[in-house]
């Protein structure tokens, strides 16, 4: 990855143009060929550093007000089986296993949930809890906080 492809991604990560031709908007920013974009970003993608181009959609835009991040304790030869089923569930927007260091926190396996109310989510949770036989902590959003990828001086 170079200069070029970090651009391209910061630039991405702002949005697309929307216009009828955005990879030539975003071809012409960075001074490059519209085929080199296309091939930049399919390498990207090969790359496993873009796994997909999709719209990002704030979810209290289209009702799904609460939103939880639940912490699960989950037995280390099931992180993969669990993790997996719980990926495929339509209301879970991330999923993803961290190490556990500390004997006074030791969940493993978080996911995001998102839907209209927090009584929707609890008794979903409770379900996949007793489906699963897990533990949990549920944290709930108190404010929403912008993350970008700000870009470095030096790659």
């Amino acid at each position: 990855m170079d200069e070029i492809d970090f651009k391209l991604l910061v630039g991405l990560k702002k949005g697309i143009p929307l216009s009828s031709s955005p990879f030539n908007d975003i071809a012409a920013e960075l001074k490059i060929p519209v085929e080199e974009v296309i091939k930049r970003l399919n390498q990207l993608k090969t790359d496993k550093v873009i796994r997909r181009f999709g719209a990002s959609i704030k979810p209290n835009s289209i009702g799904l007000s609460a939103n939880v991040l639940v912490a699960w304790r989950v037995p280390q030869h099931s992180v993969q089986e669990v993790g997996k089923a719980l990926s495929e569930i339509k209301e879970i927007s991330h999923c993803y296993e961290r190490t556990t260091d500390n004997s006074n926190w030791t969940y493993n396996l978080y996911t995001v949930l998102h839907a209209q109310t927090r009584t929707v989510i609890e008794d979903m949770v409770s379900e996949l809890s007793s489906k699963w036989g897990l533990e949990y902590k549920m944290l709930y959003s108190t404010r929403d906080l912008k993350h970008s990828l700000k870009p470095k001086e030096h790659l």
